[in-house]
């Protein structure tokens, strides 16, 4: 895979770092600060990944009160990113893959529906010094796609698009991939039991990152 791209657009929650736990304890507390009962029994990864008031509406679909879910995004904010005893962790063997890659001089960059900070606070963390480039889903002022992060930043950087790919771990990150017109591979860890949409969408699909990973589809 190293020697067929130039240039590695990388999802962050659920493909590089595994924030389920933090994240789903963080939406409980903010719950319960908001004053509004949850039921825990919908908080799985499975909700985690798209925008914050896509999550609210699965994990309370009957929510319809704009200040409630106000309050919850609110107090989600507060306790999420500035969070200092943050439990995520890396997936096994990405800091050796994403380090190998920068030490071979390719162009890394990261494309997240995650705000700034709590981007910020994980990046700083975990993978110092390493990214071209971070976009965020405020990174304009306002709410972005993935596909326009994509696209901004292969305009920004001038990249070859054939010599680019994009890395997810959902449907929605190699779609948007497909739609600015680079290779999209799926990851088959991170968040969401079902994989179907994944698989079906993806260029590529990658069981696990080491030596003898495993491939479904052609070899990279």
């Amino acid at each position: 895979m190293r020697n067929s791209f130039d240039n590695y657009i990388f999802d962050l929650d659920g493909t590089l770092v595994n924030s389920s736990e933090e994240v789903l304890l963080c939406f409980k507390k903010a719950f319960i600060a908001a004053g509004y009962p949850i039921d825990e029994s919908r908080l799985t990864s499975d909700v985690i990944g798209p925008p914050l008031r896509q999550i609210i509406a699965t994990l309370a679909p009957e929510l319809t009160d704009e200040d409630i879910i106000s309050s919850i995004i609110k107090n989600f904010r507060a306790i999420y990113d500035y969070d200092e005893n943050d439990i995520s962790v890396l997936y096994d063997g990405i800091y050796d893959f994403v380090s190998g890659l920068k030490k071979e001089g390719k162009k890394l960059f990261i494309a997240t529906f995650k705000p700034k900070i709590p981007t910020m606070r994980l990046v700083e963390k975990f993978f110092p010094n390493v990214f071209d480039d971070i976009y965020t889903i405020d990174k304009f002022g306002k709410q972005i796609t993935k596909e326009e992060m994509i696209k901004d930043i292969i305009s920004k950087y001038a990249l070859d698009k054939s010599a680019t790919v994009m890395i997810g771990d959902a449907a929605s990150d190699v779609i948007a991939g497909k739609n600015a017109g680079v290779t999209a591979v799926g990851v088959l860890w991170g968040y969401g039991s079902d994989k179907t949409k994944l698989i079906q969408n993806a260029d590529f699909v990658i069981d696990k990152i080491q030596k003898d990973k495993v491939l479904i589809g052609k070899d990279l």
